[in-house]
């Protein structure tokens, strides 16, 4: 009987290896892709950026062989005028071979947004790169809340410090690598107080969860099904937990936020399982910010630390602004691109020790001018157009389309507080989000914007479709 057994089970995972391998290669691009999203925030930054590579590669290869041309789309195309002006700075540049690294790495991020418009054709891939991304995030959220746990009961002497799980997760080899590397890496953002995942550190870690936030909302209010709605709760319980675990007070009050701009335009269509999110995330987020303002846990000292590091920030926000406008060069074309220069002028112009702006806006003006911020301006309206063209006018699109939006929007707001084109795993998520407007838009109908009358009149059709909940009604 047992030999019988393990027959049969031989001979089914031979048909399911099988079966695996003829559907990769029938379209290896695409499990490539699956694999890019799934792995790219979970691995170092420094593996990341090569399984992209090797993806591509695939995907390359795979439409030369089939005849296919790959196509950008107009928000790509925008995207690469505003890469092409960041490399060109490297001329000006005071840190060529930064500004240079940085601009390439830009460039080698654009592939994923490629892949992604080329391969994510049809709304069952898009939602299931939207269940990828989300179990990305949750995974990140499991190991953020290990972190801060096992730190607090060291912390406070319930177990040794050979228990803690390490935050960031790889820090062991991220010492090893960066030591080994022939430029210096600034490593004191690694904080042991504050969960990183496997990012490198807390900040770069709640950019991915809020991203991933209102996408994980949308999986929980359309699927199906007593067991999928309870894997996409938990999912949501998750990432919440993480965004909680970082201790970024910015990242928790963007949280909620969001979740209450989603119940305000979703109220008369998913109020109650919108309320049923609510109760996890307010539950373990706002006991985070009592925590690092030092309301709770007082013995932390988060309180004068909080008040501390958003005194800095103004200064450099300040620093910034008057460096901006009292220099024409950095005003119009800027010192390059890469936040090198950035961290130079605030630590030599103004006595600030910080590697960056803080600020996207502000950074991004301080490394390639007034032109670059309108360039990339330009792009973000084009990707939000793209969202408005389409006619949401069913329950599952209007969720779907308005969840991208406020993810956009959440990753756009904390940049405002955070630089959020620090790290590969932060500038990818930017294309990512291009590459899913994009193929999203190509999935459904559109009413084309080409003027200012056009897109009010999309601006009033997803108006329309929000209030008047009658003609939105689930699949």
């Amino acid at each position: 009987m047992a030999d019988f057994f393990r027959r049969t089970y031989r001979k089914l995972m031979k048909e399911s290896i099988r079966s695996l391998k003829e559907k990769y290669h029938r379209n290896p691009g695409w499990y490539w892709l699956m694999a890019i999203i799934f792995l790219f925030p979970i691995l170092p930054e420094y593996v990341s950026p090569f399984i992209l590579f090797a993806g591509f590669i695939v995907f390359k290869v795979q439409w030369s062989r089939e005849g296919r041309k790959a196509n950008v789309g107009t928000i790509g195309k925008l995207m690469m005028i505003f890469m092409l002006f960041s490399v060109i700075s490297t001329f000006w540049s005071d840190t060529k071979f930064s500004t240079f690294a940085i601009a390439m790495l830009w460039w080698g991020m654009f592939l994923v947004e490629v892949m992604i418009y080329n391969l994510a054709r049809t709304r069952r891939r898009i939602d299931k790169i939207f269940s990828l991304m989300a179990a990305s995030g949750a995974l990140n959220g499991i190991i953020a809340v290990i972190q801060i746990c096992t730190y607090t009961l060291y912390k406070y002497e319930y177990i040794e410090k050979s228990q803690v799980l390490t935050t960031p997760f790889y820090k062991f080899f991220d010492k090893k690598v960066y030591t080994w590397l022939p430029f210096e890496i600034d490593t004191t953002l690694w904080w042991d107080s504050r969960a990183s995942g496997f990012f490198s550190n807390p900040n770069l870690l709640v950019t991915y969860l809020l991203l991933v936030y209102p996408i994980s909302i949308y999986l929980f209010l359309n699927r199906k099904g007593k067991k999928h709605k309870i894997i996409y709760f938990m999912t949501n319980v998750f990432i919440s937990c993480g965004i909680s675990a970082t201790l970024t007070r910015a990242g928790c009050i963007i949280a909620i936020a969001g979740w209450l701009f989603i119940f305000i335009i979703l109220i008369k269509q998913h109020w109650k399982p919108l309320l049923q999110i609510f109760i996890p995330t307010v539950c373990v987020i706002v006991p985070s910010l009592l925590t690092r303002y030092g309301i709770i846990f007082k013995s932390r000292g988060n309180g004068e630390e909080a008040k501390e590091s958003s005194a800095v920030h103004f200064q450099i926000y300040e620093s910034l602004i008057d460096y901006i406008f009292n220099h024409v060069q950095a005003f119009l074309v800027g010192l390059g691109f890469g936040c090198e220069s950035t961290g130079a002028v605030l630590l030599n112009e103004y006595n600030l020790d910080k590697p960056h702006g803080h600020n996207f806006i502000l950074e991004t003006w301080m490394e390639i001018g007034i032109i670059g911020v309108i360039m990339l301006f330009v792009v973000l309206i084009f990707a939000f157009g793209k969202l408005l063209e389409i006619n949401a006018n069913n329950g599952k699109k209007f969720t779907l389309v308005f969840c991208v939006l406020t993810s956009m929007l959440l990753y756009l707001l904390f940049g405002l507080t955070d630089y959020i084109f620090n790290s590969p795993k932060q500038i990818i998520l930017l294309f990512i989000l291009l590459g899913l407007t994009q193929a999203i838009s190509n999935c459904y109908n559109k009413t084309i914007i080409h003027d200012a009358h056009s897109l009010k009149e999309a601006a009033e059709q997803e108006i329309q479709n929000a209030t008047h909940q009658k003609a939105i009604r689930k699949k």
